[in-house]
């Protein structure tokens, strides 16, 4: 056999591989599609080569399906790209008004600047500054003031007051993952309800409050029924009247319901004031916010403001790794709004002024913006809806944008880490799949990017709405569709 006629053979070969794989991979999501427990279920697939941004093989890629959390792979890509992965948020403390030196009394007010840091005191970041608000209450004591004429009041003017979005379900609100966004956030706006339950069929009783909400009251009409957390709690933003529904598992000592705190601003003030007074510091009036006395703007308007302390949060890079690793919808609507806070230029930002910078991340970056319809930046609101061309296609573009390291580290790592913790354990996947799930009723999606045994890396989307069976059937299908593509690309 010639050279010449070897190299054609290896040439043949390449091309019916080339040819072959496409082919492949069209089977397997053929079968995926065909599953019984999908016959109604509105179904979004597209792979695509994550270099080249060709398409490798697709179903419905068009298709604009609810996105549920997938929605913030959108939100975190248009922030890392327009505030980078260093911005930091900031938050200063300081006071308004005349500072008598001869008996150190303030006559004026103590102030909380919020600047819309969602990480303060936050779960999710155990080790930055845990004793902020002591931190805050010593850059006070050690400017000298002793005695306050006001109080401390919170100044969250860097957002509007509507934290929820639209679109937002009742029943979502008073829980933890609706925990909207405020200029001045705490403890991931977040509190816990304790139970105690006893026999099936009573009422379980409340232990405690962390934190403590001052004014707040809790109607309990729960059940202790059942083996899951089927326990609601129903209060608006800024409310003060909680009714806790349905059901949580009997006989246990200590369960645990969270909730949105209903007025985080308020209660940073309260909190901070709190700590002054433990320290000595007398005040004439209680915690306010600017929400509640507007009036103060304008009182103290021409009165400069001293600012005796500025912190910091963590890294945007480390917020948004928290945020798709973990699904946290609050920081995702941080940083939606904030967004739209540089982009205005306005004095306060709105989820509206948020969309519209995200819109024109996209528009400027991406070839074709068609098959996403985006009302917030958690994907909680079921108006939500993107398709699976989209959304690989954003894939493909921060693959080689200014920051695909952190944009890329930040999913959840197959059977390891956040919500793919307990999902593709099959060691196929073992560091070569990192994605974003989103989850809500009837809807499973996954998204991310994944490597192939030939080191291909793939951008994918399976997109399934309105099925049949239950959730972790679905990801068991998915599971199985995507093992499949990793050995057969």
């Amino acid at each position: 056999m010639t050279e010449n006629m070897k190299r054609i053979i290896t040439i043949s070969c390449f091309i019916l591989l080339y040819i072959a794989a496409p082919a492949q991979t069209e089977k397997h999501i053929n079968d995926f599609v065909s599953d019984s427990a999908f016959r109604h279920a509105g179904i979004s697939v597209c792979f695509r080569d994550a270099d080249s941004g060709n398409i490798i093989a697709s179903h419905n890629k068009d298709m604009a399906l609810g996105s549920a959390s997938v929605m913030k792979l959108v939100t975190t890509a248009a922030a890392l790209e327009t505030l980078g992965p260093d911005f930091t948020f900031i938050t200063k403390i300081g006071y308004t008004g005349s500072l008598n030196a001869a008996d150190s009394t303030l006559n004026g007010y103590l102030v909380i600047k919020g600047g819309a840091d969602p990480t303060v005191l936050s779960e999710y970041f155990p080790d930055h500054q845990p004793d902020i608000t002591d931190l805050w209450a010593e850059a006070i004591c050690r400017a000298g003031i002793k005695k306050v004429k006001g109080s401390v009041i919170s100044d969250a003017r860097v957002f509007d007051y509507h934290p929820a979005p639209g679109g937002w379900n009742w029943s979502d609100l008073g829980n933890y993952y609706g925990a909207g966004a405020h200029g001045i956030c705490l403890f991931d706006n977040m509190y816990r309800i304790h139970f105690s339950t006893g026999d099936k069929g009573s009422r379980p009783e409340i232990t405690a409050i962390e934190p403590g909400i001052p004014g707040l009251t809790l109607e309990n009409r729960l059940i202790a029924s059942g083996k899951r957390d089927n326990g609601y709690v129903y209060l608006e933003p800024y409310g003060s009247h909680a009714a806790i529904k349905g059901e949580i598992p009997p006989d246990r000592d200590d369960f645990v319901l969270k909730a949105s705190i209903p007025d985080p601003p308020l209660l940073a003030a309260g909190l901070l004031q709190e700590a002054l007074e433990n320290r000595g510091v007398d005040f004439e009036k209680r915690p306010a916010s600017i929400r509640l006395s507007p009036s103060f703007v304008y009182k103290h308007r021409s009165s400069p403001e001293m600012v005796v302390l500025t912190s910091y949060s963590p890294p945007l890079s480390e917020i948004i790794r928290v945020t798709n690793t973990e699904s946290v919808n609050m920081f995702a609507e941080q940083i939606l709004k904030y967004m739209g806070y540089v982009y205005s230029g306005d004095e306060t930002a709105t989820v509206e002024s948020g969309l519209e910078a995200t819109g024109r991340f996209l528009e400027e970056n991406m070839d074709n913006t068609e098959g996403i319809y985006m009302t917030d930046g958690s994907g909680l609101s079921r108006s939500n809806a993107l398709s699976a061309s989209f959304i690989t296609s954003l894939l493909h573009y921060m693959k080689s944008s200014r920051y695909p390291v952190h944009y890329f580290n930040s999913l959840a790592e197959a059977g390891e880490t956040g919500t793919l913790q307990y999902y593709f354990k099959d060691p196929v996947f073992r560091d070569r799949l990192r994605a974003k799930s989103g989850t809500s009723t009837r809807i499973r999606n996954y998204a991310g990017l994944l490597t192939t045994r030939e080191g291909t890396d793939v951008a994918f989307a399976v997109l399934v709405n309105n099925f049949d069976c239950s959730s972790s059937e679905v990801t068991e299908s998915v599971e199985r569709l995507l093992k499949n593509i990793i050995n057969s690309l």
